[in-house]
């Protein structure tokens, strides 16, 4: 069975559901032959590479709201964290554009290396211990994760893998994905939103038991 992820690094709810994706599989008979493929998808593809202020500042601005309703907003999104074993740091983290992070995210695949970059980067992102909209930064994140070093930087100096992001994203739209995460399962059937590791386990369970 095949599970396509379609995620974005600055989505904290991806990075909730995709941990809880990783531990629901650990714990399902027949989870290690699961062929796990992410998928890019950017919810805000015409955001600046990197933007103005912090977090709180930019979606004050994206959703028209006021810094105090982001931060309470925010203050929601750390206590399901907690509960996942992720941790926020929204004050320390910074919007950036997550095109050229997606980019790397694909050479990574070559090698079976983009969940663990993918978790990574997630981390980068929400505690603002790395800049991802620095191409040195995110050469530096692929080949500590295991991509080759020169590759990484070339991928990170260039556009090599645009083409596929942007594939990724019709491919979103052809399937009816209009939010993440989503874990469509042999695109037959589809779980979306950071659901319960329970809840995900058995979705898993059930979709090996229709593939075999």
């Amino acid at each position: 069975m095949k599970v396509e992820i379609f995620s974005d690094i600055a989505c904290p709810f991806c990075y909730i559901g995709t941990r809880q994706f990783a531990e629901a599989l650990d714990g399902v008979d027949g989870g290690d032959e699961v062929e796990v493929a992410w998928r890019s998808f950017q919810l805000d593809p015409a955001a600046p590479r990197r933007a103005e202020g912090d977090l709180f500042d930019h979606l004050s601005r994206k959703f028209g709201i006021s810094r105090d309703e982001a931060l309470a907003m925010n203050d929601r999104v750390i206590a399901m964290g907690h509960e996942a074993g992720v941790e926020f740091d929204f004050e320390s983290a910074r919007a950036v554009n997550t095109f050229d992070a997606h980019r790397m995210l694909r050479l990574a695949a070559a090698e079976g290396l983009d969940g663990r970059l993918a978790d990574a980067f997630f981390e980068a992102y929400f505690t603002g211990s790395s800049d991802l909209s620095d191409p040195d930064q995110l050469a530096r994140m692929a080949s500590e994760a295991g991509v080759d070093p020169g590759r990484a930087a070339e991928v990170a100096a260039g556009e090599e893998f645009a083409t596929e992001v942007r594939g990724d994203q019709e491919l979103a739209g052809m399937l009816g994905i209009t939010g993440v995460p989503t874990f469509v399962f042999d695109r037959s059937t589809a779980v979306t939103g950071a659901q319960p590791v329970e809840l995900m386990r058995r979705a898993i369970g059930q979709a090996i038991a229709t593939s075999t």
